[in-house]
């Protein structure tokens, strides 16, 4: 009886070691140090990432030249500032001796921008500190070739801009 009872132990012990080394076969990927590869992107399937970027206003988006004063140029990107929760812009006068390729990539004459509403809203940027300096206008026309926008607190101050 006793043998019985032992022959029977040792076999379910058996039976259990090769079933657990059997399930231990399918587990696909296990690396000796315990970590799983997966195969995530699979060449044969599309994979689509959820972008949590709010769409840029299209109609500000683009390269502008303000009327009065042709030289100014500002440039609205749709490039999306993670960090900030901004879009990229830049800015410059070529009427003071200020070119485009003069400017400090996000430095000085770069700035940040959003639409609120019908605000527009810049936070411009330096190149010796990372001190934005806040700018809002209300927007008065904003087309696919004309932005017109002015400060709310100084009405006289108006900006207009063409494409």
């Amino acid at each position: 009886m006793k043998d019985k009872t032992l022959t029977i132990i040792l076999l379910c012990v058996v039976a259990c070691t090769l079933a657990a080394a059997f399930l231990g076969g399918f587990r696909a990927g296990k690396t000796a140090h315990g970590e799983v590869i997966t195969n995530d992107h699979p060449t044969e399937g599309a994979i689509y990432f959820e972008d949590e970027v709010p769409p840029a206003d299209p109609l500000i988006v683009g390269r502008w030249s303000c009327i009065d004063k042709p030289q100014w140029h500002k440039v609205y990107y749709d490039d999306f500032d993670e960090e900030e929760r901004l879009y990229w812009g830049k800015e410059w006068d070529e009427g003071e001796d200020v070119f485009e390729e003069d400017l400090d990539y996000h430095g000085n004459g770069w700035f940040r921008w959003e639409k609120k509403g019908e605000q527009l809203h810049e936070y411009a940027t330096m190149s010796i500190r990372s001190v934005p300096i806040h700018h809002a206008y209300d927007i008065l026309v904003s087309t696919t070739d004309s932005l017109i926008y002015r400060e709310p607190d100084y009405k006289k101050n108006e900006y207009r801009f063409a494409k």
